[in-house]
């Protein structure tokens, strides 16, 4: 009798999640290129948490928001007001959040777990024993705690801790205190507003676009983008520095007080999601393979020469070029001259580079010079030439001959 009544509760649960799911528009499918998310924080102008399920809409190149609830306190509602329950555990994510099909869920002070899927019915799915929701890196919920175990929202199956991503936990709401801090909330034209604090003074304040896309920083009257994809991909760390991550798939970085410059932060794996302390500020950035401390975020461009220069070094030299990370090597081994390990000429006894695009060496005494993008291409500068002469930055600049004169090489 007691192993029908197991059979018959788990036929009636999987039941359930199969209405709920089957309430799901077809609008919520995940796309593997822009998976969905989830998205929580406290509205500080309306004292309530909001939660988001965004999809990735490709007409409009950016995340759209679909779904949107809303708890205070004990109670949760839909977004026109309609009260789901008043009797919610909580507010917050531990027991409210959207799964990866866009169904919210909601844990009741009772224990009851409810599920409300497209159509905006509100369903039982667990009468008692849930406990709190857990989620991915796209901070969906995944599965939920329950006095008998952890449960999959997908299928109800036991999942293990290791599974479970237990660590994952959404953007935690914001502290409205009167220290440092990050105030989020949703202005009458639909912006989401970012306004950071130093004690009392607003430092800085920005705005993201109704559509996602674009960012503006309104302290200073910069526009940061134009290319966003939503609102997960911004926010703010201690200092006051505006993270961005962009369409083309690049993680920025505004230092405070430059707004007109933007770092690339290299990461060693495609960006998901960042996590927030108490206060609003970004405390980590959440990669596919690792998270980071702001403490461990380097920018790439610090790889990217300043102006362009040649480092030489015995029988071999390097170009960098201004502005980017671009490099060029000339290497001399035994009399043959390579370019980037592809062979220019033999029986050459010295070489350099002019310029950003050119480079040239002695050959038997004649000087030929020619371009990186076509180093077997020479055109043949002068004769009687024993050596080079180099400027403070390593480019060549004079030719000098076997009886002392010099020739200026360009």
């Amino acid at each position: 009798m007691k192993k029908t009544s197991i059979i018959s509760k788990f036929l009636t649960l999987v039941l359930v999640m199969t209405c709920i799911l089957g309430c799901t528009t077809t609008a919520f499918a995940a796309n593997t290129n822009d998976p969905p998310y989830g998205y929580t924080y406290d509205d500080a102008a309306s004292n309530r948490t909001v939660y988001k399920y965004f999809y990735y809409n490709s007409l409009k190149d950016s995340y759209v928001a679909k779904r949107t609830f809303y708890s205070s306190g004990n109670t949760v509602s839909f977004s026109n007001g309609t009260v789901v329950t008043s009797s919610s555990a909580g507010s917050g994510y531990r027991y409210n959040g959207f799964n990866t099909e866009g169904v919210f869920y909601a844990i009741t002070s009772k224990g009851e777990l409810l599920g409300i899927g497209g159509n905006n019915k509100v369903i039982t799915v667990l009468n008692s024993g849930a406990i709190e929701l857990c989620y991915n890196s796209d901070d969906l919920a995944v599965s939920v705690k329950t006095s008998s175990g952890t449960k999959s929202l997908s299928d109800w199956k036991d999942v293990s801790d290791t599974d479970n991503n237990t660590d994952n936990q959404p953007n935690l709401p914001n502290n409205t205190n009167k220290n440092n801090r990050v105030e989020v909330y949703t202005n009458s034209a639909e912006e989401m507003v970012y306004d950071a604090y130093q004690g009392n003074t607003l430092k800085v304040s920005i705005i993201l676009s109704p559509n996602g896309k674009h960012i503006l920083n309104v302290t200073d009257g910069v526009r940061l983008s134009d290319i966003l994809k939503g609102v997960k991909f911004m926010g703010i760390d201690p200092d006051y520095n505006v993270y961005l991550y962009e369409t083309n798939g690049t993680l920025y970085r505004f230092k405070f007080g430059n707004w007109y410059f933007a770092e690339k932060v290299s990461l060693g794996s495609a960006f998901k999601t960042y996590k927030t302390d108490e206060n609003g500020f970004i405390s980590q950035i959440v990669s596919e393979n690792e998270t980071y401390s702001i403490k461990q975020l380097t920018s790439s461009d610090k790889w990217v020469a300043s102006k362009t220069y040649v480092v030489t070094k015995d029988t071999y030299a390097t170009l960098y070029i201004k502005n980017t990370v671009e490099s060029h090597t000339l290497t001399l081994t035994n009399g043959v001259l390579t370019l980037d390990g592809k062979e220019v000429n033999d029986t050459v006894s010295a070489f350099g580079f002019i310029s950003e695009t050119t480079f040239c060496y002695i050959r038997n005494g004649r000087v030929y010079k020619a371009t990186i993008s076509s180093p077997t291409s020479m055109k043949r500068v002068c004769t009687g030439a024993s050596s080079f002469r180099t400027n403070d930055v390593g480019l060549t600049t004079t030719v000098v001959l076997a009886n002392g004169k010099t020739i200026k090489i360009s």
